[in-house]
């Protein structure tokens, strides 16, 4: 099982020498415009783009037109 990171690990490692300082700044920008990091496996109810389940087995699918 690989090891599991910190948001904050997360984002500083796309940076050059691991950006602790931009990480965070970073982080308190989305949590200033209303961003939050959610664990991946987290259920997101309140989000209504989302279909459930209901409706994405009742939605047609894309055909491919080639």
């Amino acid at each position: 099982m690989g090891r599991k990171l910190t948001p904050r690990q997360a984002v500083a490692r796309s940076y050059p020498g691991w950006d602790y300082a931009m990480a965070d700044r970073l982080i308190a920008w989305l949590d200033d415009c209303s961003y939050a990091i959610v664990e991946k496996d987290a259920g997101h109810k309140e989000a209504s783009l989302v279909p459930e389940d209901s409706e994405a087995k009742a939605s047609p699918r894309f055909e491919r037109a080639h």
